[in-house]
């Protein structure tokens, strides 16, 4: 799966250069091609990736990243398809192409540009974009689906579709029985 991860830094201890390495290096652990792009400015990273791990995996993986280091909010988002921006179109196409069929790359896996806000970079637009990826993300944080409705998510999407609060909420219903 690919993934978009936005991160946002919340304090001044965030050195963005090698706060972002050290993500990078991280993220190329789990990723399918070890290759990892990103941009970034002096507050925000957008980083794209491949691996194999299911969004509330990759979610539990990124907590465990920022738990090692200086404060961040982040916004994961699964998948890189159909995205708008202004930011300069070779950035973009730069940030976007992945390995896709898994080779190695020929030059160093993690690459790096647009330092310092590069003119044609807007990330409130990127942003916009996602606004309703990232309320949907909120909104499930607290579940109240029923049984029969988690388990026919389950059997329409599958079982790495569910949210945290989904699987807890399963977890509650399977001591009840």
């Amino acid at each position: 799966m690919k993934y978009l991860l936005f991160v946002y830094p919340c304090n001044e201890e965030w050195d963005s250069t090698e706060s972002n390495q050290k993500i990078a290096e991280e993220l190329s652990t789990i990723s399918k091609s070890d290759e990892i792009k990103y941009v970034y400015g002096e507050n925000h990273s957008i980083f794209h990736f491949d691996s194999t791990l299911s969004p509330s995996e990759m979610n539990t993986y990124v907590e465990l990243i920022k738990d090692e280091m200086s404060e961040f909010m982040f916004v994961l988002v699964q998948g890189a398809k159909n995205i708008e921006s202004n930011m300069e179109g070779s950035h973009l196409e730069h940030l976007l192409r992945v390995n896709k069929r898994g080779r190695k790359p020929k030059s160093n896996p993690i690459k790096e540009t647009l330092q310092n806000n590069q003119p044609g970079f807007d990330i409130t637009k990127l942003m916009e974009d996602y606004k309703v990826r990232v309320q949907e993300f909120l909104k499930n944080e607290i579940c109240d689906l029923t049984l029969d409705e988690i388990l026919d998510k389950i059997t329409d999407q599958g079982i790495d579709s569910l949210t945290r609060a989904e699987k807890d909420k399963l977890d509650e219903y399977s001591k009840q029985i």
